[in-house]
């Protein structure tokens, strides 16, 4: 069994962006499929505007996340800032595990921090109050 681990970010996959999407599912369904656990730490879409959202490429993208979880790789996904609405239907859907916005690991015995980063943006004023506003809208509308 592969004890691999691999992490990925900021793909920002999009109609737009075709040949990005494209190696994402070459990924999905090649080197991911010998690893051990995926991370996907934010902005895997270049915007979400929720899980109800089937319109390409995301129907596609959750398809082969799904037949990868079902082979049992883990995949853990932790929101972006582009991408922070993906919500329980989207891990139901595709079999990925969503993560806090801080998340420790326990990385081959090493504690390991995991995080988007754009908390870490605090000289941002302006994006730090919109983040606030904008996520806990998020939270009222559920």
């Amino acid at each position: 069994m592969n004890q691999e681990t691999l992490f990925i970010s900021d793909l920002h996959l999009s109609l737009e962006k075709p040949e990005i999407t494209r190696r994402f599912l070459d990924f999905l369904t090649n080197r991911a499929t010998k690893a051990k656990a995926i991370y996907i730490l934010g902005d895997l879409f270049d915007t979400w505007i929720g899980d109800d959202d089937f319109m390409p490429p995301n129907n596609k993208v959750r398809q082969q996340l799904k037949q990868l979880t079902d082979s049992g790789v883990q995949v853990f996904l932790q929101q972006g800032n582009r991408d922070f609405l993906l919500g329980t239907r989207f891990a139901q859907d595709t079999g990925v595990t969503l993560l806090d916005e801080y998340a420790v690991i326990d990385l081959y015995g090493t504690p390991t921090l995991l995080t988007h980063g754009d908390l870490l943006c605090t000289d941002d004023l302006p994006y730090q109050a919109f983040r606030v506003k904008s996520h806990t809208l998020e939270i009222e509308c559920k």
